[in-house]
């Protein structure tokens, strides 16, 4: 093999990293203006992946728990990757941006930002035991994906 193709070889292992793939996002529906996810299935301290179809775009967000048992609703694209489109996965207790391996521990109540990277995050709130997200905002963060 000529050493033109193993550099070919090597550049594209490097840039296809660990091999991360973004994880299944679990489709929901607006109602009545919100989407409301049941609070039961989101407290368990894993981080979920969901997605909102608005218009021809899949608006992708995840919700964690604190290690203080709060919630806390980002979309699953950060600030400066988010053109990329490779969201985030989680590997070993953290969330990491697949685009920058950045990672974010999923206990740490506030993620600080890191350079420019950093999950966006979205309001939600809790109500009637459920989370509760406006469709519009949904709508809105439709621009980063």
């Amino acid at each position: 093999m000529s050493t033109a193709v193993v550099k070919a070889l090597l550049l594209a292992v490097s840039l296809l990293g660990c091999g991360s793939e973004a994880p299944v996002h679990q489709a929901v529906t607006a109602e009545a203006g919100v989407v409301r996810l049941p609070l039961d299935a989101l407290t368990d301290g894993e981080v979920h992946f969901f997605t909102y179809k608005d218009g021809g775009k899949n608006v992708n967000f995840l919700v964690r728990t604190d290690g203080r048992g709060r919630l806390h609703t980002h979309l699953d694209a950060c600030y400066s990757c988010y053109r990329y489109r490779r969201g985030f996965v989680v590997e070993e207790g953290e969330l990491l941006c697949i685009a920058c391996r950045l990672t974010y521990p999923i206990e740490d109540e506030v993620w600080d930002f890191i350079g420019a990277c950093a999950p966006i995050p979205i309001p939600s709130r809790v109500e009637d035991g459920g989370l509760v997200i406006d469709r519009a905002v949904l709508e809105r963060a439709s621009r980063y994906f």
